[in-house]
């Protein structure tokens, strides 16, 4: 994670040199690629701040241990151990939770660390996929978050839920207690759906979507008509593929 952001960091400072601006070299176009991941985003911020606190604690503790030894409890020293200490650290347990949510976002992670999980992300990548991953992953509906996207609840809430279960999934590969196919928690609710879709042009000009002008069918709402019940498949991962790659693994 870290060298990519780096690279692009040195790539955008080489642009800021070059006369690019810096901004509009992060926003640069490729003809076959699209737009071009350069450093600057509210993430590589992110990351870079949370390094460089954790460098500016460091060398406050050696300092410390170098230029007041015997003296660390005299009255200027101590504002020094407060900010290096304590103001600091603080800064560094938001901006790094900041970075890692941020981070654990991205579709990159979801394959990454939930190994088990490589299988879907490959199906949702797979242009001639018709799985509803790789139709929402095909026409960009969330570019870098499908994952999260599809499978996250709204707010900070949502997002905490979604670490917790994602750390026990970890927790179960590591351990080996998992077996394929691998099934949900729960079932899907139709919210995970509707907060992209009510309300889209396509979705709301759908007679069976509505239970008039306007309004989305209750039964929808309700969960008492799910979407996977005419949408299928959220994931084409057959059996013997999810097997083989485990064993692989």
């Amino acid at each position: 994670m870290t060298e990519d952001v780096y690279t692009r960091l040195f790539q955008y400072l080489v642009g800021s040199l070059a006369g690019n601006g810096g901004i509009a070299y992060a926003g640069q176009i490729d003809p076959v690629q699209g737009v071009l991941p350069r450093w600057g985003t509210t993430l590589d911020w992110a990351i870079t701040m949370t390094i460089a606190l954790c460098v500016l604690i460091l060398v406050g503790i050696l300092l410390s241990r170098v230029l007041f030894q015997g003296r660390q409890t005299d009255g200027d020293v101590l504002w020094f151990h407060l900010l290096t200490l304590g103001v600091m650290p603080l800064f560094l347990l938001v901006v790094g939770n900041f970075a890692v949510l941020e981070y654990a976002k991205e579709e990159r992670n979801c394959s990454g660390c939930h190994l088990a999980l490589k299988a879907y992300v490959e199906d949702m990548q797979n242009t001639k996929s018709d799985s509803l991953a790789a139709l929402h992953f095909q026409h960009r509906f969330a570019p870098g978050t499908s994952c999260y996207s599809c499978h996250t609840n709204y707010g900070v809430h949502g997002s905490v839920s979604a670490k917790i279960a994602g750390l026990g999934h970890a927790l179960k590969y590591v351990s080996g207690r998992y077996q394929f196919p691998l099934n949900i928690s729960s079932p899907y609710s139709n919210i995970f759906c509707l907060k992209c879709h009510h309300g889209a042009k396509r979705f709301m000009a759908r007679d069976e979507h509505l239970d008039g002008p306007g309004k989305v069918s209750t039964s929808l709402v309700d969960d008492k008509t799910r979407c996977l019940d005419c949408h299928r498949v959220a994931h084409r991962v057959e059996r013997e593929a999810q097997a083989s790659r485990r064993t692989m693994e």
